[in-house]
């Protein structure tokens, strides 16, 4: 029975999930405005881009003059080829490891930089990410270096992207940095996939065990209800536990779909992401075995980053500020900051971890090892390692346990109200000897 239910609650989550999909769609059509793509300069000649919602290209230009910014170019964002509008920060981690990779490959097999970013705009699958590297090429050709180039695209070149490139410009090493950064971006990508991949599994299960309570208690319970109700002997309190819940999901699912679509349009909201994300990370901390995940997660970050820049060249103070804002966890870019802070006043990174009350005392201690080795970048290398394995095994001993214990939780779930369907089948047989 229960691998039917789950069978049926499986399609009805299909059919659930497109119909939404196509009502959010038509909505998003019906009552979002054109966004345009601007690019515009500060009042000390600095450029800025961004996006602004309007009705047309001249209420654009008077939005971006509010914001006290002179327009250079005002463009409507186009269509992909499935017709839906090009959202800024539509780039993959994976697309962005694979375009640095053949970027490195093509400038060290001797390619001219706008060749070989021509080649790679042309052959590029995302529109968006294509467009942004066609301004990228024309900028270039105008005579501005690539990093001042990649730079007006802060949504896909982080600053670490840019420091690296201006590094590699200014070293005359631009192949060899690229393809260092895109040894970093593999490893990235590599452990964002390990975590995900750990909580994909009992999430789903998860989604599986709530479709298939809401697909028992609308359109079975009622059935059995009727059964129920014509008993002149009284039911006992599971059964009229199961049976209120079912009333209100048979008679309020209208409701609950309507709350649901809502949901889904609001969370499209970056505002609201913001907020879930800054929940979720409230959450974590206060979970011991989420919150010590992500701090293997943000360390392992922060070493690996801060030595790709160090070998570069780039000035600790200098690296800090760029790693920061990429850690997932407010409260140790607090602690950063802070070290920033003292760091610049003379202290040194490892003591200044030190006094870093969410740091581990064992990161705090091979970084002023290696700062007294004068090999800092080779410590940060290999305490990356050594957390990225770390994270390797709790993710799989995480998987691993979450699993059975989700599967047991939904077990337990179903198997209460099929026990409440039950009793009075067994109340009647008993009262029948």
């Amino acid at each position: 029975m229960y691998l039917n239910v789950a069978f049926y609650s499986l399609t009805a989550k299909a059919t659930f999930k497109n119909l939404i999909d196509r009502v959010l769609a038509a909505n998003l059509y019906i009552f979002s405005m054109p966004i345009y793509i601007y690019k515009a300069k500060k009042e000390n000649a600095e450029t800025a881009v961004g996006e602004v919602e309007a009705q047309n290209a001249d209420a654009a230009i008077d939005a971006v003059s509010r914001l006290g910014l002179i327009p250079v170019s005002v463009d409507e964002k186009t269509t992909d080829s499935a017709g839906k509008p090009m959202r800024s920060g539509q780039v993959r981690l994976k697309e962005l490891y694979v375009f640095t990779r053949q970027l490195a490959n093509l400038l060290r097999s001797g390619v001219p930089l706008l060749q070989a970013i021509e080649v790679l705009g042309k052959q590029n699958r995302n529109a968006y990410f294509a467009r942004v590297l066609r301004d990228v090429r024309e900028n270039v050709r105008n005579g501005r270096s690539l990093s001042a180039s990649l730079s007006d695209h802060p949504q896909i070149f982080s600053d670490l992207f840019v420091a690296m490139t201006r590094a590699g410009e200014e070293s005359g090493k631009l192949p060899e940095l690229l393809n260092n950064l895109t040894l970093h971006y593999r490893k990235q990508d590599e452990i964002a996939t390990r975590v995900r991949g750990a909580l994909v599994y009992p999430l789903f299960m998860l989604a599986v065990g709530i479709l298939t309570v809401i697909f028992i208690l609308t359109f079975v319970m009622p059935r059995i209800s009727v059964l129920f109700e014509g008993m002149n002997t009284p039911l006992p309190w599971p059964t009229l536990f199961v049976m209120g819940v079912s009333r209100i999901f048979a008679k309020g699912w209208s409701v609950l779909f309507v709350a649901v679509l809502f949901l889904a349009i609001l969370f499209r909201s970056v505002n609201v992401k913001r907020i879930i994300s800054k929940m979720f990370g409230c959450a974590v901390v206060t979970l011991p075995f989420l919150r010590e995940l992500f701090i293997k997660v943000d360390i392992e970050r922060l070493s690996r980053t801060m030595s790709l820049l160090l070998q570069s060249g780039i000035p600790i103070l200098k690296a800090l500020e760029i790693v920061i804002p990429t850690l997932g966890q407010e409260n140790i870019q607090k602690e950063l900051w802070v070290c920033q802070g003292k760091i610049a006043g003379g202290m040194g990174f490892g003591e200044a971890l030190r006094e870093a009350a969410v740091v581990p005392d064992v990161f705090a201690q091979l970084i002023a090892v290696g700062e007294e080795s004068g090999e800092l970048s080779e410590s940060l290398t290999d305490i990356a390692d050594t957390y990225e394995q770390e994270i390797s095994e709790f993710t799989r001993a995480f998987s691993n346990l979450l699993e059975p214990v989700m599967i047991l939780a939904v077990g337990l779930v179903v198997g209460f109200i099929v026990f409440a369907m039950l009793m009075p089948v067994f109340q009647m047989d008993i009262f029948a000897r």
